[in-house]
């Protein structure tokens, strides 16, 4: 069992700049007092598309990906919150900096919650180990590294959707879980839908795992198996093409009602 030994409840969140991430924080906040939020500059490069049917799938994507998170994510902010924490606000590639470890030992944190960043370096992790969790949106069992809520509709493996809490270790996605579930599917979900609901029962696990560590009841378990890596490189325009004709060709929707039957 994973102790609080301090009387103030300390917590730091990092995050990406997605709607998303705020999503992530303002349910967090609405739960618990935050004291710091850290917000990293996060976006995907545009990559190199080998066709023109690669080129409209990666705009594919991102379109409706921004199109279904302004419509869905944004009312999701109209929330009251505990408090207004210290907000700042990091460059792509500079979480790991000297900078921000030195702001991060100024606040004192005793429990970091993660979603979205680069992966921590060991300037960081070395200072606050078995204080950092992340919310994965999904299963690191069989799903690690980027993208793991893509990937299983990818491969057709749509009984491994979900989301974890894990404590952040040197492996990536490697460390002992706080919490993890499958998602629910439905006959009308596609990949926006499905990406969604990771996010959503990942950070209701993650305001649960803040809840049982505050009233000392946290318990964490080791992985079973250590899963797949997918890298960032990974999720490209060919990858998510292959996904573009599951959702249009109806194979998706097949292979969802096969899941749920």
């Amino acid at each position: 069992m994973l102790k609080n030994t301090s009387n103030e409840k300390n917590l730091v969140v990092l995050i990406g700049d997605g709607l998303r991430h705020q999503h992530f924080l303002f349910q967090l906040n609405s739960k618990h007092r935050i004291s710091a939020v850290f917000i990293e500059q996060s976006k995907y490069p545009q990559p190199i598309a080998k066709t023109e049917n690669e080129k409209d799938a990666w705009t594919w994507f991102f379109e409706r990906r921004k199109t279904f998170e302004h419509e869905t994510i944004t009312p999701t902010l109209n929330i009251n919150t505990l408090n207004n924490p210290d907000v700042f606000h990091v460059k792509k590639n500079e979480l790991n900096s000297l900078e921000i470890l030195t702001r991060l030992k100024e606040i004192s944190p005793d429990f970091i919650a993660c979603f979205g960043t680069g992966i921590l370096h060991e300037r960081i992790l070395s200072n606050y180990a078995n204080c950092i969790f992340n919310l994965h949106v999904g299963i690191p069992e069989y799903y690690r590294g980027s993208s793991c809520n893509f990937w299983p509709i990818y491969n057709g493996d749509l009984k491994n959707l979900g989301a974890t809490v894990h404590i952040i270790e040197r492996g990536i996605d490697t460390g002992k879980i706080a919490g993890a579930k499958l998602i629910t599917l439905e006959p009308a979900d596609n990949e926006q839908t499905i990406a969604w609901k990771t996010i959503q029962v990942g950070t209701q696990l993650m305001v649960e795992t803040i809840d049982k560590w505050k009233r000392e009841m946290l318990y964490l378990k080791e992985q079973k198996q250590v899963g797949t890596l997918y890298k960032m490189n990974e999720f490209n325009p060919a990858a998510i093409l292959k996904v573009k004709n599951m959702v249009e060709s109806g194979e998706l929707k097949l292979e969802i009602e096969t899941v749920i039957s």
